[in-house]
């Protein structure tokens, strides 16, 4: 009989492919667009406007040239275009097929060591038949881990058979161009706007719904928005402002617009609550007797109201700098509500990060998070000076109190509106090469993110960056659905955060069993606010290591 030790799972070898190179091999393709059409820097909507640009590339003036010639122009560019997204699709096939394959690795590796130490733990019993003992405890636990890896195999072949269905597809769609399965699956996937789709003529039928519901697709969403005439886009402006201010799939110009009036409500609506209540106040007390003056005295210690306008006045003050480039994409001043605010354009940026905060945050800290979000653009801008980044702070969910952060309900109601803002990053984003996303979740934030990664519409980013965990819903960096190098956490060393891991959301994210990629913080200020110390707030303060190395993830360094 096998020994334990010497089992191992006989995984088939990995796919000989470097996504990298293939993702290099799409933005080739992407620059030859470019240049084709006279675009150095635009977006694949502007084909047209671009076409008389150029002289040097192409021997006739594509503008007065011929039908013929017209035609054979915009065949080349819709070549190009599907061609960099087939690639990039096919790149991310093989990165879920990969994630899959450690997925199996995994349970084959905890399986074979939690064997090893059954058949230890019993061979150093102190008694006559120990020998005897662990040798039928070995036999049993061959026998199971022989069963486990048939299992193993067994699925490893499914996801096998989906790759190589996958690449004969990518193949058939590089050679004849997609068909309208893969068009869906591009746009999707987010690696086909809806404005390349519309200008190229291959619009999906059926996919563009006359009316929007707000449950649809981010994907689905800016379809219909760029499918429409500018004139029937400012109609749906004005008969739809609640609905697309916070629509995933709807650019950020025209939420921030949106966003911006409805910001404006909010501060004249505070104005007139306060006067009327200032006024109450001035009757009641005008009454003269000792009750009138005690409601009178509660009522004007009661702030709420005035926090809540200095927050927005504050906030649109912030917008409005001239210094600044942010766009209010969500804001809902109602109860814990939400607020959303991009710190550079996310839809022309090259690098794009969401701050997932933690415990405590409403749309109230959402001036808090902005000042993170500029630390982490002016890392980034350290990181690479050429590039345009922009970091957006996503208070976007009900974040628990100290006391509900111990459970999963609050990162449970937030996967849905997570994963559906990465998505709609990718839709509305206009260059011709996607972005590279980053979600860094802060404290709480992280179990956030954790939960989004493993639902099932899944985390759309690149990259994701966790500080100050108390675990991300996982075991192993591979049920996030990232490769070890592209999860990125530390703890700081004063951070009681650490006395809380391991509890009750999953293991440590910095622990070296869990397999991510640990980076260094500085220890911290020792001491502080309770339960956690001002170091569990620290990682994104001027001069810290964690900040510079999340500039680094952000810029794509890392």
């Amino acid at each position: 009989m096998s020994d334990v030790a010497s089992m191992s799972l006989g995984l088939p070898a990995d796919i000989d492919a470097d996504v990298g190179a293939i993702e290099s091999g799409a933005d080739d393709l992407d620059a030859v667009c470019r240049k084709m059409t006279g675009q150095s820097e635009g977006a694949h909507s502007q084909f047209q406007s671009s076409a008389g640009e150029f002289t040097d590339l192409i021997a006739w003036n594509i503008v007065s040239g011929s039908s013929e010639e017209l035609a054979a122009w915009q065949e080349a560019a819709a070549a190009l275009t599907y061609g960099a997204a087939v690639l990039r699709q096919w790149g991310l096939d093989i990165e879920a097929y990969r994630v899959e394959r450690a997925k199996l690795e995994t349970r084959w590796e905890e399986a074979k060591a939690d064997a090893e130490s059954a058949v230890s733990d019993v061979g150093s019993m102190p008694n006559m038949h120990g020998s005897l003992s662990s040798s039928a405890v070995a036999e049993g636990k061959v026998g199971e881990l022989e069963t486990l890896r048939e299992e193993l195999l067994t699925e490893h072949a499914g996801h096998w058979e989906t790759l190589m269905d996958r690449a004969e597809q990518a193949e058939k769609d590089l050679r004849d161009g997609p068909g309208q399965e893969t068009l869906e699956r591009l746009v999707e996937s987010a690696l086909l706007s809806g404005s390349q789709l519309l200008y190229l003529g291959d619009a999906v039928p059926g996919m563009v719904p006359d009316e929007l519901t707000g449950d649809e697709h981010p994907s689905i969403v800016n379809l219909w928005w760029t499918s429409m005439t500018e004139e029937e886009q400012e109609q749906a402006v004005r008969d739809h402002p609640d609905l697309l201010r916070e629509l995933d799939g709807i650019p950020s110009t025209v939420r921030d617009e949106l966003n911006r009036e409805h910001l404006n409500d909010e501060i004249e609506r505070l104005e007139e609550e306060i006067a009327e209540r200032d006024e109450q106040i001035a009757d009641i007390a005008a009454r003269g007797s000792d009750a009138s003056a005690s409601i009178a005295l509660n009522m004007s210690n009661d702030d709420t109201l005035d926090r809540e306008l200095s927050t927005l006045t504050t906030l649109r003050d912030n917008l409005e700098d001239d210094g600044a480039d942010r766009y209010l994409l969500a804001l809902d001043a109602e109860g814990g509500g939400r607020a959303i605010v991009a710190n550079g354009n996310p839809d022309t940026a090259d690098n794009v990060a969401t701050l997932v905060p933690g415990t405590t945050t409403t749309w109230q800290s959402i001036n808090d998070q902005m000042g993170r979000a500029n630390s982490l653009v002016d890392a980034a801008v350290d990181a690479d000076e050429e590039s345009n980044h922009s970091v957006i702070s996503w208070i976007g969910y009900d974040a628990p109190n100290v006391v509900e952060a111990a459970g999963a309900g609050r990162a449970e109601d937030a996967v849905d509106e997570l994963s559906s803002f990465q998505d709609g990053l990718r839709a509305t984003h206009v260059n011709p090469s996607p972005s590279n996303n980053t979600v860094i979740g802060h404290s709480y934030g992280s179990t956030v993110v954790g939960h989004t990664a493993q639902g099932e519409g899944g985390l759309n980013a690149d990259e994701i960056v966790l500080v100050g965990s108390p675990g991300a819903n996982a075991d192993h960096v591979s049920d996030l659905g990232f490769a070890p190098e592209n999860v990125h956490v530390s703890t700081a060393e004063n951070d009681n955060i650490t006395y809380l891991t391991g509890l009750t959301h999953g293991m440590d994210p910095t622990d070296p069993d869990f397999g991510a990629t640990d980076f260094r913080s500085d220890p911290g200020t020792d001491g502080g606010q309770w339960p956690l110390n001002d170091a569990h707030s620290e990682y994104f303060h001027e001069g810290r290591s964690s900040l510079a190395y999340m500039g680094e993830v952000i810029a794509g360094q890392k």
